[in-house]
This record gives structure tokens, C-alpha cells and sequence, in this order.
């Protein structure tokens, strides 16, 4: 009986491996494919200070979103101009004090309703620097402190006007604005366009920082009428004296290139050091550190 059974059983597991080996030659030998990975966040998503460039009180990071493509080549005879903007100023005077020390035409974008905002923009002013309101706006990523005075994606046209004049209260005699943070703000194109045309009755300029590669402020700011420029370079990302040279370097080369560049940074004595021993390179690639008024098209 157990010699009649066992023929069957052979028969099938004979049969048994066939089928298999028929099944994975029909599939060519093919691993079955892997669930889709997830994509990576983008930088704008990722972001948060210190690490990235959307801050909410550090410095930008070396992984900071490139400018748009907005790069034509410098024409002959044409100057090249590079203005550097520090952002974040209004809570010290120190910072204020070294910066003029500098004796360089320097931008300092001072923030509102900080705890030296008015003593940092009158100091600014008496030693000729040029001051910008540094416009607080909302994030993607919401930082542990909102900052006073923040302008945000739902706010009615008429809040978002009323918080932009109070804003420039803080700072009178600003010649322009940029965006302090604003990763999703400058990416809703129904709230830029109430924001600049409140800077377009003032007869102010606007630059975009670029928090976010999706930011649409630029384009809005020209298409409104609003002189405007973007940020080339973050300068201080990594707060190391070699990094910071590379990128004051290669906002020289972007001028030289292009005619004009911008570029970032932030009061910490490591970017105050290293710009006290590297913006004489601008000579050497012949280029003018000019205002961001000077810069603005």
C-alpha cells in the first residue's frame, strides 16, 4: 500500500517544481518590483534654523535653495555690482557697531518690534548704511516663536496692509524690504501681491531672499511695478572662516559674470570676522559692493 502511494507523490512534486520553474522563466528571472519609495522632502519642506535657509533666528544653511536661472551674462563696459544685505539685526546694537566699524557699503535689514529695532536703525543711519524693514512671514515650517508683526497665508487684504504699515513704523526711513523666513507666504501668489502693493504706494524696493525654490515674490514684485532683485549667495551657512570666503567668492563671480549679485548673511561674529578679512576681494575681481537700492531693477 505505502509502495502504490508513493508513485503519485513523486508525479506531483515533480509537477510542483515545473510550475515554479515555468513561473519565474516567464518572468524573465525579474525580482518582483519594490513599492515606490517615498520621495525625499524637498528643502522648502525640510527646512528649519539652523539647519536651512528659512529662518526664524540662525543662519542659513550651506544647503541653502539655489537662485532661479535668472543669469544673463554681463555686457561689455557694464559694471559689476554685488550688494550684501545682513539680515536679522534689531536685537543687538553690537553687531550694528561692527558693521559700521566695516566702513563698507553694507545693507542691514533690521527686523520689527525687536527688542533694539529703533536704536539699531537710527545707529545704521548715522553711519550712512542703508536700512531695509526685514519683513517677517509665514514659514512652512512654524518656528518655536512666532515672530511679532508675521504676515500669513488667510490674512484679509486689509490685515495684511495694516501689518505691513505697522511694520515699517518700526523701521522709519527704510529704503526696501526683504522677507525674514516666509517659505509658504512667498509662495501664495494672492498674498504677495498685497503685500507689495503696499511697498509700491511707499516707494519702496523689494528682495526676494529665497527661502523656497517655489517663491513667486520676484516675478510679482516686477509684474506690480516694484523695483526688486533676488538673493544669489547665502554667505553664512556654515559658520566657518574658509566657507564663508568661498561664498563671498562666488557672489564676486556671480557679479563679475552677471553684471549683479546679492547675497545674505547674518549678524554672528564669525560672518563679522570673515567679512572684515574678505571683502577686499572685490577688487580683485573687480567688482563694486554697492547698496541694495543700487542693485534693484
Amino acid at each position: 500500500m505505502r509502495r502504490s502511494l508513493s508513485l503519485p507523490l513523486a508525479f506531483l512534486a515533480v509537477a510542483v517544481l515545473a510550475l515554479a520553474v515555468f513561473l519565474l522563466l516567464s518572468r524573465g528571472g525579474r525580482p518582483a518590483p519594490r513599492a515606490a519609495a517615498k520621495p525625499a522632502p524637498s528643502l522648502a519642506e525640510a527646512k528649519s534654523h539652523p539647519s536651512g535657509p528659512d529662518k526664524s533666528g540662525g543662519p542659513a544653511s550651506s544647503l541653502a535653495i539655489k537662485p532661479s536661472a535668472r543669469t544673463a551674462r554681463r555686457t561689455p563696459g557694464e559694471p559689476a555690482r554685488a550688494a550684501i544685505i545682513m539680515d536679522d539685526l534689531g536685537n543687538s546694537l553690537e553687531p550694528l557697531r561692527e558693521l559700521c566699524a566695516l566702513g563698507r557699503r553694507i545693507t542691514a535689514s533690521v527686523l520689527p518690534f525687536a527688542a533694539e529695532t529703533r536704536p539699531s536703525v537710527e545707529a545704521a543711519k548715522a553711519c550712512g548704511l542703508e536700512v531695509m524693514l526685514h519683513l517677517p512671514l509665514e514659514s512652512l515650517t512654524p518656528p518655536p516663536r512666532t515672530p511679532a508683526g508675521t504676515i500669513s497665508s488667510g490674512m484679509s487684504r486689509d490685515e495684511v496692509r495694516g501689518r505691513v504699515l505697522a511694520c515699517l513704523e518700526q523701521t522709519p526711513g527704510c529704503r526696501g524690504v526683504n522677507n525674514h523666513a516666509g517659505s509658504k507666504a512667498t509662495e501664495d501668489a494672492a498674498l504677495m501681491p498685497a503685500i507689495l502693493e503696499v511697498l509700491r504706494d511707499k516707494g519702496l524696493y523689494f528682495v526676494d531672499s529665497r527661502t523656497t525654490s517655489a517663491t513667486v515674490a520676484y516675478e510679482t514684485a516686477r509684474g506690480l511695478g516694484v523695483p526688486a532683485a533676488e538673493r544669489n549667495v547665502f554667505l553664512d551657512g556654515v559658520l566657518d572662516d574658509e566657507a564663508i570666503k568661498g561664498r563671498i567668492e562666488e557672489l564676486f563671480r556671480v557679479a563679475r559674470d552677471t553684471g549683479r549679485a546679492v547675497g545674505i548673511c547674518h549678524p554672528k561674529a564669525e560672518t563679522l570676522a570673515a567679512l572684515r578679512k574678505h571683502l577686499g576681494l572685490a577688487e580683485a575681481y573687480g567688482v563694486t559692493l554697492v547698496f541694495a537700492s543700487e542693485i534693484v531693477e
